[in-house]
């Protein structure tokens, strides 16, 4: 597989979870939003999630992610199996994502402290496991894969940094 066609197969799978991925932190700023946890803690006594995981943020996420799949699925005429893929990785981000944070929180790091990498990376390990255990889903080859692991981190960075200077983020992580 050439360059170019791993890059557009890459992001015809991946552009939905990064979209999904990024629109919690503007969907806090636009609605009033809840927690998954309720408020709630773990045995150790700290939340189990915090107030950064909403319930609103998940829908939103994932819907997000789906409707941008539904347009790049329309626009490259593959609708049914693109669509399939991005609400199922969309869901598997926010997976991905919520468990990062069940497992910050077991660490004792607060809402908005950095862990590299697992923040870089866990929408994208979520997604890509959503794909694999879906039958119907698009899969990427180990080239779009490789892509992904190297250029997410670097996107993420950047993509945050950006929310950042926008205000829509507290921290440029």
């Amino acid at each position: 597989m050439d360059l170019m066609q791993t890059v557009v197969e890459f992001l015809l799978i991946y552009l939905p979870p990064m979209v999904a991925n990024g629109s919690p932190v503007v969907i806090s700023k636009i609605i009033k939003t809840h927690p998954i946890d309720m408020g709630k803690s773990w045995k150790d006594g700290r939340r189990i999630l915090g107030e950064g995981k909403s319930i609103e943020g998940a829908i939103g996420g994932i819907l997000a992610g789906w409707i941008t799949a539904l347009i790049i699925g329309y626009a490259y005429g593959a609708l049914q199996t693109l669509s399939i893929t991005g609400l199922v990785s969309s869901f598997g981000a926010m997976c991905g994502d919520i468990i990062k944070s069940f497992f910050k929180r077991r660490l004792g790091l607060e809402r908005g402290k950095m862990l590299p990498i697992a923040d870089q990376l866990d929408f994208y390990l979520g997604a890509t496991l959503a794909i694999y255990l879906c039958r119907n889903c698009v899969r990427p080859g180990i080239e779009v894969f490789i892509l992904g692991l190297l250029l997410i981190p670097f996107l993420h960075i950047f993509t945050n940094k950006i929310a950042y200077k926008l205000k829509l983020k507290n921290v440029p992580w």
